[in-house]
């Protein structure tokens, strides 16, 4: 899932819902947070996905705080370089 700098979390894939089937989440794949903890927003998007997926899995909220967020100072001695599944660099490191 994305979350937006305007509250708006997206999940655009379908969801292979073991009960109903493929489906599309929230509201075009979209939930409007606006407003809410995390705890609530992660909450309302999991009453849209009460039946775990064709392997049995459920959604799930991981909530990442940024540096430079509440409780995660930047710091200018440390760099980030993110790596895509195959184990090469695909953007400039970021110093927080």
């Amino acid at each position: 899932m994305l979350s937006t700098s305007d509250g708006i979390v997206k999940y655009p894939y379908l969801w292979n819902d073991s009960v109903s089937g493929q489906r599309v989440l929230g509201d075009a794949g979209t939930w409007n947070c606006v407003g809410d903890s995390p705890e609530d927003c992660c909450e309302k998007i999991k009453q849209s996905a009460p039946d775990p997926d064709e392997k049995g899995n459920y959604v799930e909220c991981h909530m990442f705080i940024p540096y430079g967020g509440i409780g995660k100072p930047r710091r200018s001695d440390r760099v980030f370089i993110n790596l895509s599944p195959d184990g090469r660099v695909h953007e400039p490191p970021i110093i927080q």
